[in-house]
């Protein structure tokens, strides 16, 4: 099944101070590494952000919220329907760990139902998930009816959601390596003196379930 990917890259990163997508880990940026990881499991890639030509990044397109003002529900919105797919696989552009691989494993779920979305220790990733353009009216409706920033999953009880568990996860790589995002300096001090330590990887990304929720 053919899959656009779309990079959200549109959040203000207040809490880092800079621009994460510019930041750099294993000497590439965050967003050259959403888009290495990209470009040999979708048949495009689209970044959504608060610009039309950020980044210029050749054969990439960059777009713009419909709905500005509006959260991550905005930037999923605005990337799948640029997507000349019918599935577009969202993620946010701050995972310096993330693999690929997920991106074919939830494609292959994805027949019958309208998302499907990664679930591991207990909470959803509604940033690192699988859309089907089915769901765009329901996303619409939702972003219109609101006057402030509106969350990835407030939509799912109206769309055939499946779940991917923690052990269906587990053959795409280490859940605590996969979906670890840096939303803090602290978050990037660390993840720069753990490549440093890489004998004590384990106890780095040891992190509680509730941190695992994607904040742009």
């Amino acid at each position: 099944m053919k899959v656009s990917g779309v990079i959200l890259a549109g959040g203000k990163s207040r809490r880092m101070g800079q621009d994460k997508t510019l930041m750099t880990f294993n000497n590439e940026t965050l967003i050259g590494h959403m888009i290495k990881e990209l470009k040999d499991v979708t048949d495009e890639i689209i970044i959504a952000s608060n610009h039309s030509n950020k980044y210029q990044f050749p054969g990439i397109t960059e777009v713009v919220d419909i709905y500005p003002g509006k959260g991550p529900l905005a930037g999923v919105h605005a990337g799948l329907t640029a997507a000349m797919n019918e599935y577009a696989f969202v993620v946010s552009s701050d995972m310096p760990l993330f693999q690929g691989k997920l991106v074919t494993y939830l494609a292959e779920r994805a027949p019958d139902y309208d998302v499907v979305v990664p679930k591991p220790f207990g909470y959803w990733e509604p940033l690192c998930a699988l859309y089907s353009k089915n769901c765009l009216p329901v996303m619409e409706k939702y972003l219109r009816a609101s006057d402030h920033a509106v969350a990835a999953f407030h939509f799912y009880p109206e769309v055939k959601v499946l779940e991917i568990n923690e052990k269906e996860l587990s053959a795409s790589g280490n859940m605590k390596h996969l979906f670890y995002n840096v939303n803090t300096p602290e978050d990037y001090q660390a993840l720069m003196r753990q490549e440093n330590l890489k004998d004590n990887r384990k106890s780095f990304f040891h992190k509680e379930a509730s941190d695992q929720k994607k904040v742009l």
